[in-house]
């Protein structure tokens, strides 16, 4: 990341956690989990646009999130993704282009969060997650720490564009290590198991 894309980053985080504290009153635990430093995967459910922005005012680092490319199109919202390094991708056929740019993140020493359902939960249930997540950590060879974000969907919910204030919580687990793994659909089950435990947690 460049100095101009840095200052950017964190004049965006600052104003995100004006929100974050104010209006969500969001709480976070065990970002002790998080790597201070290398490459890491964050593995994460998805249920609301504002995932992508306060899951990066909880990380204690720059992160880049893989969004589909259509989210990068959007007025605003675009540009508030491109400026949290947001990694565009096509869900319709295989991106290659996308697999290189996040091998490169993390190879790099980045973090790059996944939301391995491929895209936001209509009902706020947890979703089966696609192979092509556990394909990307396995090819990676990076550790995954599973996060689960809770009330993201009733801060805005599906299909709405209005914030509501509704106190939103996001816990990061242990990280998982994959290194010797073989098969990309076990590991994609295994880290929606620990998402779902999060999720579950009291």
């Amino acid at each position: 990341m460049d100095i101009l894309s840095r200052i950017f980053y964190i004049i965006v985080i600052y104003f995100i956690s004006i929100f974050a504290r104010l209006v969500f009153r969001v709480r976070v635990s065990g970002v002790e989990n998080i790597p201070t430093s290398g490459g890491v995967i964050v593995a994460a459910n998805h249920v609301s646009f504002l995932d992508i922005p306060l899951l990066a005012y909880s990380l204690i680092r720059h992160a880049n999130f893989i969004a589909k490319k259509e989210l990068c199109t959007i007025p605003v919202l675009g540009t508030l993704l491109r400026l949290l390094g947001a990694i565009p991708i096509d869900r319709e056929k295989p991106d290659r282009s996308a697999l290189r740019e996040i091998t490169k993140k993390l190879n790099s020493g980045n973090v790059v969060v996944i939301y391995p359902e491929g895209t936001r939960s209509l009902n706020g249930k947890l979703q089966a997650g696609k192979p092509g997540v556990g394909f990307i950590v396995r090819l990676s060879g990076k550790k995954v720490v599973p996060a689960a974000i809770i009330g993201t969907d009733k801060a805005m919910p599906s299909g709405s564009w209005f914030l509501r204030p509704y106190p939103v919580t996001i816990r990061f687990g242990k990280p998982l290590d994959f290194s010797e793994w073989k098969e990309d659909v076990k590991i994609t089950k295994v880290i929606m198991d620990n998402i779902a435990g999060l999720l579950d947690s009291k």
